[in-house]
């Protein structure tokens, strides 16, 4: 069902093409990059500025300072961020923030390629080694601190053989089993406003679970392999969408709420009546190219240990 939020959305995601389109010329011009760019930025801070709470004001280019002691001390330039309600308000026009003040943050692109897609993992992954586990608990060490995501207009893939769909799956599966140690550090979203959205899934699926059910069936047991003593987490990005007729930024706003109301729950009503409505994905498939983990080695074997009876979850 087309619910009238949907309908807004579609009309912001058209007018984003529309965008897309006027640039096209300019974007050609010698000298007028940097132009393009700051022109797409724009663009994107004005949606998340229209569907997000007042409160979670956004900046821009910003530096984001980390907490650990045996790697950078920050990151490179951010294009967007999207600031926690608590960060002072004066310390937001700053040129560096710290990182535990930011909740998302975003790096945006007119046109989307391969290389796009490998920086922004990359970026994802010093931010969220950078930032120190908050405590001993499952939720702190596989969810992020701060989510990040790659933005853009349009991509690369034009041409008339070409399957960008099925690009996009393969490589960020490649960037997920090469780059991620953790589910935590890998991009929790992909919004490409002409061709679709992607979103990070993560399910823990515990070790009595699995003894119980998955080595039960066949296909289940392949997937996992022999379950031992640990309990496997499974994630990835996907676009398992159960409304295929939707625009891909409906898709990601809702999915955006979503993962923020994780680390706020005064976002949750708001993300229940969209999730709700179907405004997000709304399934996470086993069989949809999903990096497998053990739980022991992406947390600690005491949490293994602790939660091995739990019931699965996910986000």
């Amino acid at each position: 069902m087309i619910h009238e939020h949907h309908e807004w959305l579609a009309d912001l995601n058209n007018t984003i093409l529309k965008s897309f389109e006027r640039e096209q010329s300019a974007a050609v011009e010698r000298g007028r990059a940097q132009e393009t760019g700051h022109g797409v930025e724009s663009t994107w801070l004005k949606t998340l500025t229209q569907w997000l709470p007042p409160q979670y004001e956004i900046g821009k280019r910003k530096y984001l300072m980390l907490e650990t002691d045996d790697g950078p001390s920050r990151t490179g330039e951010t294009d967007l961020v999207v600031f926690n309600p608590h960060y002072p308000t004066a310390l937001r026009e700053e040129h560096h923030v710290i990182g535990s003040g930011v909740a998302a943050a975003f790096s945006i692109k007119r046109t989307v390629g391969r290389k796009d897609i490998t920086e922004a993992y990359q970026a994802a992954i010093a931010l969220r080694r950078g930032m120190r586990i908050r405590e001993g608990t499952e939720k702190a060490y596989l969810v992020p601190p701060v989510f990040y995501g790659l933005l853009g207009h349009s991509h690369e893939w034009k041409s008339n053989n070409s399957t960008p769909f099925e690009n996009v799956q393969a490589i960020t599966n490649e960037l997920d089993r090469e780059l991620a140690a953790a589910p935590r550090e890998g991009l929790d979203f992909i919004c490409i406003a002409d061709l679709g959205t992607w979103t990070r899934k993560t399910m823990v699926l515990p070790q009595r679970f699995l003894d119980q059910q998955v080595r039960t069936n066949p296909i289940g047991a392949q997937l996992m392999g022999t379950v031992g003593d640990d309990s496997r987490v499974m994630s990835g990005l996907g676009r398992d969408y159960e409304q295929q007729n939707l625009s891909p930024l409906t898709n990601f706003i809702g999915a955006l709420w979503d993962k923020l109301a994780i680390n706020d729950p005064t976002l949750k009503p708001l993300a229940d009546g969209l999730r709700l409505t179907k405004t997000m994905d709304t399934k996470f498939s086993l069989g949809a190219g999903g990096k497998q983990y053990r739980l022991s080695e992406v947390t600690t074997p005491d949490i293994a240990k602790k939660y091995w009876k739990s019931s699965p979850w996910g986000y």
